[in-house]
């Protein structure tokens, strides 16, 4: 009996408990942050000045669960505000390594992130679960789905931000010898940039964008070193830090830019062969396993089959 009724509970007591124990944990952490603002000494001295001085006059109820709330959705939308822009917050480098520059890609992912929790929970709900399995198989499912619906656009931003990275290794060799014949030629480095951007937005788009918005922060006034550094973070690529490295050196150094820029074009074209020599090396032993299971099989029926089918016929009649 007792069985029965777990198994035969209403779907509105879940959404109600569930309910009742988010509230729960928001009103936990919301007062949690107020009595953690009241020990901070600087935002109680604030409070004090802000009060005329004595800070001893109590405030309403109303005014404080005002307060809560704002501390507790600051401390929400803490990880996704960047202190001192995109080179601080990490979900905003993250987002730029993936080709996501935009501000409001930081809020355009949160609220991903919660959309899909909810639909995955509502796809549980609306499925023949609730009506087959309990109470605590449907919670685990719901639990199942809300992470997964959480953690999705987290491995589509890895899976994007991989293939950018890809693409940036692959037209790299080719920018770098369009750099070092505008720079041989007699051009600044600056404009040197401005031109091999507007030279590869076609054969190379996802580095000739970057080198565009490079030439863009250096016409705005950025200093250069700044400006290095952020199209290295912007990459998120070993070689382009390398690069950009070296740039910084023989600027500080009085090195020809020129020179240096030659020296490590071969460098890169030196690896990217040495990449290709070892890929095109382990394509026998890849190809080893589907030749033994899928290849090999076929070519013995084909070879053997009819010397087998004509053993049995002599042994069987």
């Amino acid at each position: 009996m007792d069985l029965a009724f777990v198994q035969n509970l209403d779907l509105g007591l879940i959404l109600i408990g569930l309910a009742a124990g988010l509230c729960i944990m928001l009103l936990a952490a919301a007062f949690y942050l107020l009595w953690r603002g009241e020990q901070d000494p600087s935002l109680r001295r604030l409070k004090e000045l802000a009060s005329g001085g004595t800070g001893r006059d109590m405030a309403s109820m109303g005014q404080r669960l005002k307060e809560a709330g704002t501390a507790l959705l600051n401390r929400l939308a803490q990880p996704a505000r960047p202190r001192q822009g995109w080179q601080v917050s990490r979900l905003r480098g993250k987002l730029s390594q993936a080709g996501f520059p935009n501000p409001n890609a930081v809020n355009i992912f949160l609220g991903l992130r919660v959309a899909l929790m909810i639909v995955a929970m509502f796809l549980v709900l609306i499925s023949p679960l609730p009506q087959r399995a309990g109470v605590l198989p449907l919670i685990l499912g719901m639990v199942g789905a809300a992470c997964l619906g959480y953690l999705t656009p987290g491995f589509l931003l890895e899976s994007r931000t991989r293939r950018r990275r890809k693409a940036i290794t692959a037209e790299l060799p080719d920018v770098l010898d369009l750099l070092v014949i505008t720079v041989e030629a007699g051009l600044g480095l600056a404009a040197a940039i401005k031109r091999v951007a507007g030279e590869v937005a076609l054969s190379c788009p996802t580095l000739g964008a970057e080198l565009n918005l490079l030439s863009l922060e250096l016409q705005a006034g950025i200093p250069r070193e700044m400006a290095l550094k952020n199209l290295s973070e912007r990459c998120g690529v070993e070689d382009v830090s390398s690069l950009v490295t070296m740039l910084i050196q023989a600027e500080r150094f009085g090195v020809s830019v020129g020179r240096s820029l030659r020296v490590h074009s071969d460098t890169v074209r030196t690896k990217r062969r040495q990449l290709m020599e070892e890929a095109a090396a382990k394509i026998p032993l890849k190809l080893l396993f589907p030749v033994l299971f899928m290849i090999f099989p076929a070519i013995m029926v084909v070879m053997a089959g009819p010397a087998v089918i004509r053993v049995s016929q002599g042994l069987f009649r």
